[in-house]
């Protein structure tokens, strides 16, 4: 009933709560003088959100400079609550007119869309990403997307469940259920098709782990198909939801994202076509999914630190050792072109849900690099001075330089950091960390002028020349948003790529004809298989890896 009444309804008004009144914290009535300052972005028909985006960054060249603080303001004001609850996406995308309130203060809502498309863009500035992290970042993200849904349902499209779904997966409900009854008032449901389970109706005399297995269980083997898989988040088994582990758990947020959240997918690992052979189908209990053909490209041989603990200091030696490792399948590491490669999979070669990334992000990459390898070695020393069991054999730690190693200390590493590194495992105290920084720079200095690069840090380093490290940021941005909880992995095959944080060593990479990307699963007793994830793969990403393949080496794959 909800969506025919905001359908039907003249006007909704939505309130905000009281303006908040805490000290250093901009007022709604600045926030709003900010909103009215910036230059107004012409209405248009879009099917991207990017068509928003330019519009906004060109607007935004030819506006004063502002400051961030003024940005800041309006980026809190997009996290109150009302933002943040799934109900209010039917309430936005439905609504014929919408006022707006904060205590007493009216906002017309045509201001609110126009800051909001212009804070989708400054956001993504390096100095403004660094201060969003977590949900608040992500609400950021998919507001933009949801106005995008609205004037899409205004033009008489309405969005399929499964977009719904994985745009507002962060958002909050009081009850677990609604992450999905909450959106099918507004949803395309013709991609909800199941041969096995009767119409998926608003039911709350189900469980939750009940409304999500069926709501997947029609999705996969309706239109949603794969993309169902890729929204299933890393987690541990035995789960703490007890769903297949094909089956996203809706309550909790995507972590890490998917890796095409936004329109179309640009990948296609499995080719452009699923035949009906290849269709995936739901056992008569709802609780099991069968994947007729799968190509298995490798068993993962080697993890690293996840891209969270590579940007913290407290791990990183595994990343530099399997990074070095000689047989990864790379047809020279002296290259230029291994070297692209690389940066490329570390962040899978998207940025800002662009795809191919920039090939500008190279240069941001290598210096990112070097700065990697000073925290690393400069971090190890000093928490391996502080434990005498990092150097068993009698060896004293290595003596700082004072003029670089407290520059170092002042641009990037924190007490909590060096605390960390002194109470990590071995693998990770100095010995060994200098082991595998030798063995990377030996294996890459060729693609990358690594020994050029630390020498030229080193001297800006210690003159206090912060201008490396600002370079860094706009690879680091985006490699910890496509990294933060996901690891590096190699195969035994030698193959290179990135999954989910959940993966480890003994796990096997699957490419399934008609998926987009290829995914890690587990076996388990029986012959079954658990979902790990997603998973991006160098050189597997445009159907090369089903190209060829014989049949034999394709078969059946049952997911528990």
């Amino acid at each position: 009933m909800m969506g025919r009444i905001f359908r039907s309804a003249h006007t909704v008004v939505v309130w905000l709560g009281e303006p908040q009144s805490a000290r250093n914290v901009q007022t709604v009535e600045d926030a709003i003088r900010f909103m009215e300052r910036l230059p107004c972005i012409k209405e248009q028909q879009s099917e991207s959100i990017s068509d928003y985006e330019d519009a906004a960054l060109a607007a935004l060249r030819e506006m004063p400079p502002a400051f961030q603080s003024d940005w800041f303001a309006i980026g809190i004001f997009f996290c109150r609550s009302w933002f943040q609850r799934c109900w209010i996406i039917q309430e936005i995308v439905l609504a014929s007119d919408i006022e707006v309130y904060c205590g007493q203060t009216r906002i017309p809502w045509g201001l609110l869309q126009n800051a909001v498309r212009h804070l989708a863009v400054v956001r993504r500035l390096n100095s403004f990403s660094q201060t969003w992290r977590g949900q608040r970042i992500i609400i950021l993200n998919s507001i933009p997307m949801i106005l995008l849904a609205r004037e899409h349902c205004r033009s008489g499209k309405l969005w399929r469940l499964e977009t719904h779904l994985a745009v507002s997966r962060t958002y909050q409900v009081t009850d677990q259920r609604d992450k999905i009854f909450a959106l099918l008032g507004i949803s395309d449901n013709s991609s909800l098709t199941s041969s096995v389970i009767s119409k998926f109706n608003v039911d709350y005399t189900k469980s939750i782990e009940q409304v999500y297995t069926e709501c997947a269980a029609h999705l996969v083997e309706g239109r949603a198909g794969y993309s169902v898989l890729s929204m299933v988040e890393a987690r541990s088994y035995p789960a703490p939801r007890p769903i297949p582990s094909w089956v996203p758990d809706f309550s909790v947020p995507p972590s890490p994202p998917p890796l095409a959240i936004r329109g179309h997918c640009p990948f296609s690992a499995g080719g452009s076509t699923s035949p009906p052979s290849t269709r995936p189908t739901v056992s008569p209990n709802g609780k099991e999914l069968y994947i007729p053909a799968a190509a298995r490209l490798g068993r993962i041989s080697r993890t690293s630190e996840t891209g969270e603990e590579i940007c913290s200091l407290e791990r990183m030696t595994r990343f530099f050792c399997l990074l070095a490792d000689p047989g990864l399948r790379f047809a020279s590491r002296t290259t230029s072109a291994a070297a692209d490669a690389l940066w490329r999979t570390l962040i899978a070669d998207l940025a800002d849900e662009h795809h191919p990334a920039p090939a500008s992000l190279g240069s941001s990459f290598a210096q990112w690099v070097a700065y990697l390898i000073m925290r690393a070695l400069d971090t190890a020393s000093r928490a391996s001075a502080h434990a005498a069991d990092h150097f068993p054999n009698g060896e004293s730690p290595p003596e700082p330089d004072p003029a670089y190693n407290l520059a170092v200390r002042d641009l990037m590493i924190s007490d909590v950091h060096i605390t960390a590194m002194r109470s990590a495992p071995p693998e990770y105290r100095y010995p060994k960390v200098r082991a595998a920084v030798d063995d990377f720079i030996t294996a890459w200095d060729g693609a990358i002028p690594l020994q050029k690069l630390l020498d030229a840090t080193r001297i800006a380093v210690a003159a206090g020349d912060r201008a490396g490290l600002e370079v860094t940021h706009k690879f680091v941005g985006t490699f910890l948003r496509m990294c933060s909880a996901r690891r590096v992995f190699s195969t035994e095959q030698g193959d290179l790529g990135i999954a989910h944080q959940g993966a480890r060593v003994g796990d096997e990479v699957v490419v399934v004809p008609g998926a987009a990307v290829p995914f890690v699963v587990r076996e388990v007793e029986g012959g079954a298989y658990v979902l790990i994830g997603e998973a991006f793969m160098h050189g597997a990403m445009n159907g090369e890896a089903l190209e060829g393949k014989d049949q034999l080496a394709v078969e059946g794959l049952r997911l528990v």
